[in-house]
């Protein structure tokens, strides 16, 4: 399995039959360009002959944009899978709900709520359980009411509790998780949370607005199982 960190919450994984692409928005989707994969865009031409399955968490402009109907239109293996927020602007996907499974003829889809808007995804797929969790994450936010702090970390734990039973005795191989700057002392509440209720292989930061300082402190906190990213574009492989 190979993946590549796009940028922010985007990312790319390759399975042994399938392209996985999550949450593009941006320059990611900037193939005129003439990048790639390596330098953090995701070019129709790179990807021709794959098996493209795309996931978009929630609306934001920050994890999604149209342009991604349009890179479909130039692949010939081709879907997505979206947030039901999105029905209105293309018919020709897969809709999910909050805390649903959904079978398709290749992999199995489990959602669960975000703590912000939109949806987390467990993917099992070509044997393997990716975990991209979009806005899902612990915001914990330093100055904020009581009372919000508390409601996100009731809801956060619940999500995570609805994880563990979604992956049993497994683990997960591959799981992209929020640890965001912004939260400052805070900022790994929810990833730590998630490793103390599931098994994970490998965990990539995502949504970090460009501080690839905070992939440091994660492993540091939570061992090399966390890949310490340094740039846009960057493969993992193992």
């Amino acid at each position: 399995m190979r993946c590549w960190f796009l940028n922010h919450s985007g990312v790319a994984v390759k399975t042994q039959s399938h392209l996985l692409l999550f949450d593009l928005f941006g320059e990611m989707l900037n193939w005129e360009s003439g990048k790639g994969l390596a330098q953090g865009v995701v070019n129709p031409q790179e990807i021709k002959d794959e098996d493209v399955l795309a996931f978009v968490s929630h609306e934001h402009e920050d994890h999604f944009s149209t342009k991604l109907f349009e890179l479909g239109g130039k692949l010939k293996h081709f879907r997505m899978v979206l947030p039901e927020e999105l029905d209105e602007l293309t018919d020709k996907a897969v809709f999910v709900a909050p805390n649903e499974t959904v079978e398709l003829p290749d992999c199995r889809i489990t959602t669960f709520e975000s703590t912000d808007i939109g949806v987390a995804y467990l993917v099992e797929i070509d044997g393997r359980l990716i975990y991209h969790a979009g806005d899902l994450n612990w915001w914990h936010w330093e100055g904020e009411e009581e009372e919000f702090n508390r409601d996100q970390a009731c809801r956060y734990q619940q999500q995570m509790e609805k994880l563990k039973q979604a992956v049993g005795n497994r683990s997960i191989d591959l799981a992209f998780v929020p640890v965001d700057p912004r939260l400052e002392q805070d900022m790994l509440r929810g990833v730590c949370c998630l490793t103390e209720q599931v098994s994970v292989e490998k965990i990539v930061p995502i949504h970090f607005w460009g501080d690839f300082s905070v992939c440091k402190q994660a492993a540091d906190a939570l061992g090399n199982r966390v890949v310490q990213l340094t740039s846009c574009g960057q493969e993992i492989e193992w």
